[in-house]
């Protein structure tokens, strides 16, 4: 859990939740490090850095992560993308990279700088849009009505608990800063 001691941000983990955040944060870096995005075979383009994917990921998950800029306009969406996904992902990786170097190296209790508190915030909401994808948090559609019972269902998902924790993980931190 994350605490403030003057103005250090402290993480105190169990044995448990360590394990359970070092798996989490190794799925999150493999899901993002997969290199599933299309480059264009120019070598001027590629120069120049333009050479980003077009289309939208063909995995829930990655799609929600980096999401189409411009619903109603293709082609602006595909030059969006194009420009702004490869770094963007870069950034999430480092994000993941460095939270996840500190969980593999910790002890007992571990101290945050803003930076890293700031990689915390960042890898804690991509965990939880992934988890959320992926276990339908969110995605029932305005129309459809839905009952008590398919709340229910939803709420005993071992899926939902470990969104659920992420949640309080993410809210403890927001409500130290």
């Amino acid at each position: 859990m994350f605490t403030r001691d003057g103005n250090q941000v402290l993480l105190d983990l169990e044995a448990q939740e360590l394990e359970l955040l070092v798996q989490l944060y190794g799925q999150l870096h493999e899901l993002l490090a997969h290199d599933e995005m299309e480059v264009d075979a120019d070598p001027f383009i590629q120069l120049l850095s333009m050479d980003g994917p077009t289309s939208v990921p063909q995995d829930p998950a990655l799609a929600r992560l980096f999401p189409s800029a411009y619903l109603e306009d293709e082609e602006a969406a595909s030059d969006f993308r194009r420009f702004t996904e490869p770094d963007l992902r870069r950034k999430k990786l480092a994000c993941v990279r460095d939270v996840l170097s500190q969980l593999q190296a910790f002890e007992s209790v571990l101290a945050l700088d803003s930076h890293q508190t700031q990689n915390w915030l960042l890898s804690l909401n991509d965990l939880r849009l992934v988890l959320g994808t992926r276990i339908g948090v969110g995605e029932q559609d305005e129309d459809e009505e839905h009952t008590a019972e398919q709340d229910q269902d939803l709420e005993r998902d071992p899926g939902y608990f470990l969104y659920d924790y992420l949640t309080y993980l993410q809210g403890t931190l927001i409500d130290l800063l």
